[in-house]
């Protein structure tokens, strides 16, 4: 972590291969999701479909995701492992891979 950049925990992401209440596709990504703010403990789950474009780490391991006030900036540095791409009209995220831990840094559109 940069100590000029604030992080906000959002949620866990967990793969699954099970559908899941409530989630939604995302076209582009080819993959399903659940809204994390809509569960106990922030989980969101991704059921990814045949050509989802991720790579497999990101298919197979959790990620932990931290809200950012610049993404651009938090990036600099970083193994980036998905680059920056916006899934939902609110939020621009990106995905880095921190020693072996995925993590998801991801930005409020306006």
């Amino acid at each position: 972590m940069k100590k000029e950049i604030t992080y906000t925990f959002d949620h866990i992401g967990i793969p699954t291969n099970n559908p899941q209440e409530g989630e939604f596709y995302l076209e582009d990504s080819k993959c399903y999701c659940t809204d994390p703010a809509k569960t106990k403990f922030q989980a969101e789950y991704m059921r990814p479909e045949e050509g989802c474009p991720f790579p497999e780490i990101l298919l197979q391991k959790p990620h932990i995701s931290y809200l950012v006030e610049d993404l651009d900036e938090a990036l600099k540095g970083e193994k980036v492992v998905v680059e920056p791409f916006q899934p939902v009209p609110h939020r621009r995220l990106a995905f880095i891979d921190v020693e072996g831990c995925l993590i998801e840094l991801a930005e409020e559109v306006k």
